[in-house]
Parts: C-alpha cells; structure tokens; sequence
C-alpha cells in the first residue's frame, strides 16, 4: 500500500473512531432525550370528556432535597360504579407527551366509565409536574408520592389496582416489587428492559450500550420479586415494543399471572377494543375480587 493509500486508510479509521466515540458519548449523555419525550401543555382534561376529577399537587423530595411536586388527577367514576364497588386504579402513562395526552386520557377515561375511580400522574418533567429533566429515579420516586396519596384516597388494599402502560409499565413493576400495595397489576404494551429496547435497533448494536446505559428499567429481573397476581396485555401490531417482550415478561412472572395478546392491535389503542374490558375482568377474576 503506497504513502497515499496509507493516509487514506487512516483518515477513514480515524473518521469512524470518531464517529463511534460521538455516537457513545451522544448515548450516554443524551439517552434521557431519547428515552423520555414530554410536553408541557396539557390540552385536556378529563372534563373534556364529561368526567369529574380533582387537580392534585403531590410532593415529592428535589434533587438538591428541595421540595417539588408533581401534577395528578383524581377521577371519578362514572356511572358503572356500583359494578366495581369502590374499587379503584393507580394508572401510570408512558414516555411521551403528557397526561392530557390523548391516547393516556382515553385510556383513563375508559377505565373510570367502567366503574373504576382513577389517580394519574405526571412526572416530573411532565406536563405541570415541577422539575426540568425525567429520570429512571425521579420516576419512581413520584410513583412512590402516587401511591401515598393512592392509599390515602382508597385505604382498603384490596380495592386497590395498578395499571401500567409502556414505560408506565416498567414503573408499576418497579413499584410493585418493592411495595406489594395492591390487590392486582395490569402491564399494558410494556418491555423487559431498556437495554432490551436499545439492543433492538441495529444502530446501537455497535455501541457498548450496556456499559453507557444508566435508565435501564429491568423489569424482567424485578418480576420474580412481584408477588401480585399480575396480567400483561399487547398488541401483535405494536410498533414501538415488540409483543414478544410482553410473552418475556409473562415467562419471568410469578403466579398467579395471565397474558392477553391482541392480534392486530397497536401501542396506543388496547383500550378501545373490547378486549380491554375482558382483560380487566379477568385480572379481577384471577384477583378473587
């Protein structure tokens, strides 16, 4: 190889060394902007859709051990209340916009038409939740405020039902697993880890991602510890989380467990097919409620 083709060479290498350092370095630092996607403007509320609710601030510990808080929503039920008997759900939205968005108020207000009151929240970041930045610690800290005020508000544990959708979902795990609270948990369109979510796209597949990884959400290694009876329910047509991630996690589960998978349905619409309410009837069955 003559002088020329030698600098060539050495230009490309040093032109992909860094293009890959950039590609880590763009990971590691930027992978909260990849992963969390909020909005602040809240376009709707549950009153949108004829509901009742309650605007809510609950507190949560700061970084720097300032106090923040974070927006919620109580909802009412609706008029199938007496078929649920008080029971109620802690329902937790996934990585974009915000609670007012509108597949996470649909999905609520369909739950709170089936009988069911409702506390949602938005995270910090989210929404007019206080703080700048989501974070995998920040989030579970403002799951944990929820279901402070979820107890609060619905003191019977056994009325008490968490609900989880896409990320939403690896953040019920989470919480379940380290506060067994309830009497049953609905994963919705959720995965098995971030490193698993990461690892699906080829591109990252050249980059160490499980040493840049920091929000890792492990959700299949938490499983084992929920001792819930819990349902995983997906869509065979869901762009976003592949369903086999929902059959990972139904095989990492403890029993009792169910898994309902919905051919043809996508990440954002479980709730308006009538599998929905089939699924819930089933956890509550397999629930003893």
């Amino acid at each position: 190889m003559n002088r020329w083709a030698t600098r060539v060479a050495q230009g490309v290498l040093a032109l992909l060394l860094l293009a890959w350092t950039g590609g880590a370095a763009f990971v590691h630092f930027g992978q909260g902007r990849i992963i969390y996607l909020p909005t602040r403007e809240v376009q709707k509320t549950p009153r949108d859709l004829g509901l009742q609710f309650e605007e809510l601030r609950l507190a949560v510990p700061g970084a720097d051990g300032s106090r923040e808080t974070i927006a919620a929503w109580w909802i009412a039920p609706g008029a199938l209340a007496d078929a649920q008997a008080g029971k109620a759900v802690l329902f937790l939205h996934g990585n974009s916009r915000n609670m007012g968005a509108t597949a996470n108020l649909e999905k609520v207000a369909t739950l709170a038409r089936e009988g069911f009151a409702v506390l949602t929240i938005d995270y910090r970041g989210f929404g007019a939740s206080d703080g700048e930045r989501p974070s995998e610690t920040r989030i579970y800290a403002d799951a944990d405020a929820a279901l402070d005020e979820f107890k609060r508000r619905v003191p019977d544990a056994r009325k008490r039902i968490l609900h989880g959708h896409s990320l939403g979902g690896a953040v019920a795990i989470d919480l379940a697993a380290r506060r067994p609270e309830f009497a049953a948990v609905f994963i919705e369109a959720s995965f098995t880890s971030m490193l698993d979510m990461s690892t699906g796209n080829p591109l990252y597949r050249l980059l160490p991602i499980d040493t840049l990884l920091t929000e890792r959400f492990e959700s299949a290694a938490k499983l084992s510890r929920v001792s819930l009876p819990v349902l995983f329910m997906h869509g065979t047509a869901d762009a976003r989380v592949p369903a086999a991630m929902s059959l990972s996690l139904h095989a990492a589960a403890r029993s009792p467990k169910a898994l309902h998978i919905v051919e043809g349905a996508l990440h954002n619409n479980l709730h308006t097919l009538p599998q929905y309410q089939q699924a819930y009837r089933a956890l509550l069955a397999m629930a003893g409620l």
